[in-house]
């Protein structure tokens, strides 16, 4: 079993290696927002307004395309099933048992209504951290070796990697933390 998390170990130093490099852009930071204009009625001019948006930026991600079987190559022969369920949208992935695969499983989950604030607490608490400058949470289940790992997509919703029933919650949450790390380039700029 820990030479699966020694694996997540080396992809953790070739993926922050790799977060490093690509760390800098020159782009200027900011983000477009587009007019649209309107009649005023009272004056009869045209006025420019802003226009708000009270849906996520989440709803046009598939979490199956946060990750592919050659970002988990190093590890495993995996294999992702989506599921949809309410306002969650999972791909899980599992480890193939064929040529000795050990079966890990784990999911990347998008909640399109929930920000990483309503994070359901597992049990051990919610701890925060950031991936790439990226606002994240965590919580683990030190009983059932559950851990949840949380990163924000935008005000209104997050990014899960989950991964339940491992030996120890610790290594868990050191593995999801990994993924997410994996995940997070292919996100969209916070807004």
């Amino acid at each position: 079993m820990s030479s699966k998390f020694n694996k997540w170990a080396g992809i953790a130093t070739l993926t922050l290696l790799l977060s490093a490099a690509s760390g800098c852009a020159s782009e200027e930071p900011g983000s477009a927002s587009p007019q649209t204009w309107s009649n005023n009625p009272s004056t009869g001019s045209i006025l420019p307004t802003t226009p708000t948006s009270a849906t996520s930026i989440s709803l046009d991600i598939d979490p199956c395309e946060l990750l592919t079987t050659e970002d988990l190559a190093d590890v495993g022969n995996f294999d992702s099933r989506y599921k949809e369920d309410k306002d969650v949208r999972a791909c899980f992935w599992q480890n193939s048992l064929n040529n000795g695969g050990d079966g890990f499983t784990f999911a990347v989950s998008i909640h399109d209504t929930q920000s990483i604030d309503e994070m359901r607490d597992y049990g051990d608490g919610i701890e925060t951290s950031e991936i790439n400058r990226r606002p994240a949470a965590s919580t683990q289940n030190s009983k059932l070796g559950d851990c949840n790992f949380a990163m924000e997509i935008d005000d209104l919703s997050r990014v899960d990697v989950t991964i339940t029933g491992e030996d120890s919650s610790q290594a868990a949450c050191e593995a999801a933390e990994v993924i997410a790390g994996m995940v997070e380039p292919r996100l969209p700029e916070i807004p």
